[in-house]
């Protein structure tokens, strides 16, 4: 299958996604939408699909004509019918805004748009940085549950360990439990 854009010599596809919503009037949730979206290091270009998947107009949208803030290109996530996100981009004749069907690949868009309008490299999270995300959130979420407990009478059953402060003894209880050290009689509450 032929391609249904062109593209300059020096113009390169970095990121490309289907199921995309655009324009006015009625719209069909980003689920019935053919349209693609494509990134290149000079466009943002818009495939309109009909109900069959064929391309009927092919749009471009410079990125050099995006505005900027601060250094910072415009471009943002933003949720227009709470039930769909949108990827607003404001260039200088006006914003557009591409509807898509998974929210978290918005932020990928951004990221990469941000990425080649700037040139500074998009920045990857590395596999100890992503754990520890991981872990936060699970902590967090330990402590939302050990709170709705608290509230309805239920006592943690967490086992937390730690040093005594006075003499550095190993102790380990329950969250909210008060001990005596059984080196120095110091009282510890968890």
């Amino acid at each position: 299958m032929a391609e249904e854009f062109k593209l300059s010599p020096e113009e390169a596809v970095i990121l490309r996604t289907g199921k995309i919503g655009y324009g006015g009037g009625l719209q069909l949730p980003s689920m019935f939408n053919s349209n693609e979206l494509i990134l290149t290091n000079k466009n943002l270009i818009l495939l309109k699909k009909n109900m069959f998947g064929q391309t009927e107009d092919t749009l471009y949208f410079p990125l050099s004509k995006i505005l900027m803030a601060n250094g910072r290109p415009q471009v943002k996530k933003s949720n227009p019918s709470h039930m769909e996100y949108a990827l607003d981009v404001y260039f200088e004749t006006g914003m557009e805004s591409f509807r898509f069907e998974w929210e978290r690949d918005i932020d990928e868009w951004v990221e990469n748009i941000v990425s080649v309008v700037t040139g500074v490299p998009v920045q990857k999270k590395s596999d100890l940085e992503m754990m520890q995300d991981a872990l936060a959130f699970a902590e967090s979420m330990t402590d939302s549950v050990e709170k709705i407990q608290s509230v309805f009478g239920i006592k943690s059953t967490r086992q937390i360990s730690c040093k005594c402060p006075s003499c550095g003894a190993s102790l380990s209880g329950t969250k909210g439990e008060t001990i005596q050290c059984p080196y120095c009689g110091t009282t510890y509450t968890f």
